[in-house]
Parts: structure tokens; C-alpha cells; sequence
């Protein structure tokens, strides 16, 4: 019985888990400021992803140089809300402008 009641738990919360993030969504109807975000960049991405976007292949940091062309905006806006792999979440620490800023950076450098 108490099986039954974790997996209805599982399947209840699972859907919330598939939809799309209201927080990208905000943020994609921004308009970035390219001079801003190469600042926020710079303050909060070269250290990882090198300030020409290449990233350290050793180190697990994704060149973005290469990846940003075949990513979508929301999947990008996505990735820098939430972090993946190695890369932490930046929620806490840049606001929706920032985040919009530095993905019209990203897109005017390397697509």
C-alpha cells in the first residue's frame, strides 16, 4: 500500500517536473544589452569558459565558441538558471536582465 502512495507522489509531481521554466520564459521576452552582458560575462562566465569562449576542455567547462550555435536561447537561459555538470546555478546570483543580457552576448559572439 505505501508503495501505491509513493509512486501516485512520483506521477503527481513528475509533469510539473517537464514544464517549461516560467523564469526562462520571463527572461526570453527581455531585450539583452550585448555591452551589459559582455560585463556580466566577464564577471561571472570567463572564469570557466575563457573570455573568448573556449572553454577548458580538461576541466569539464564547455567551449561556448562551439556549443552556443546548436543550443536554443532557452536552452541556454535554461543552463545558466540552473547550472549542469560542473557548472552551478547562477539563479541566485544574476537577475532576469543579467541573464538576458549575457545570453544577446553570447549570441552577438559566437552565434
Amino acid at each position: 500500500m505505501r508503495r501505491i502512495f509513493i509512486a501516485a507522489a512520483i506521477l503527481t509531481v513528475a509533469p510539473a517536473c517537464s514544464e517549461e521554466n516560467p523564469d526562462t520564459d520571463t527572461i526570453l521576452e527581455l531585450s539583452g544589452d550585448t555591452a551589459n552582458g559582455k560585463l556580466a560575462y566577464d564577471n561571472n562566465c570567463a572564469s570557466c569558459h575563457m573570455a573568448d569562449g573556449s572553454g577548458n576542455d580538461s576541466l569539464n567547462y564547455p567551449s561556448l565558441a562551439e556549443h552556443a550555435s546548436k543550443e536554443s536561447d532557452a536552452e541556454i537561459v535554461t543552463v545558466i538558471l540552473d547550472g549542469e555538470g560542473a557548472m552551478p546555478s547562477f539563479r541566485a546570483n544574476l537577475s532576469d536582465q543579467e541573464v538576458a543580457d549575457i545570453l544577446a552576448y553570447i549570441r552577438a559572439e559566437w552565434g
